[in-house]
């Protein structure tokens, strides 16, 4: 019991809406698995909303996010480097796969093939914001709009 209280933030929150937050968190983080498969973004935001609800109330998930955050950065300057054929390529691939997305759930007549097409498009915005450092941009541009 000591180390569990240890292992907890100091915080001025009732006892009840600690346990609530930690239940809805864990909750979150049990459905990741059976979402991962589904097309579109699938788990990661549920994966997200569970470690934010969790560092609300315990150092371990808050040290989670700061990993995720600080070696984030790394992982995408290894997929986008800063190279223009690399960059022309990431581009050329997203167009195709909006595309494909959009032929695929325009001539589709199965729910399952249109959630296929969901999943694709959302790759290929995925990959479009990714590259060239647009999410960065919009990172500043937010902040920016945030300001006035």
């Amino acid at each position: 019991m000591y180390n569990m209280c240890m292992a907890m933030k100091k915080n001025r929150n009732p006892l009840w809406k600690v346990v609530l937050m930690d239940v809805a968190g864990v909750c979150c983080l049990l459905i990741v698995p059976f979402l991962g498969p589904v097309p579109g973004p699938g788990g990661i935001p549920l994966l997200l909303a569970g470690l934010g609800l969790l560092a609300a109330n315990h150092d371990w998930a808050d040290n989670a996010i700061q990993y995720v955050g600080k070696h984030s950065s790394s992982m995408r300057e290894i997929m986008f480097p800063n190279k223009p054929t690399v960059k022309l390529a990431w581009d050329f691939g997203a167009l195709l796969l909006a595309v494909l997305s959009v032929w695929l759930n325009s001539t589709s007549q199965n729910l399952l093939l249109d959630g296929v097409s969901i999943g694709i498009m959302t790759t290929a915005t995925g990959i479009f914001v990714m590259n060239r450092k647009r999410l960065d941009w919009l990172a500043r541009a937010f902040k920016r709009l945030g300001k006035r």
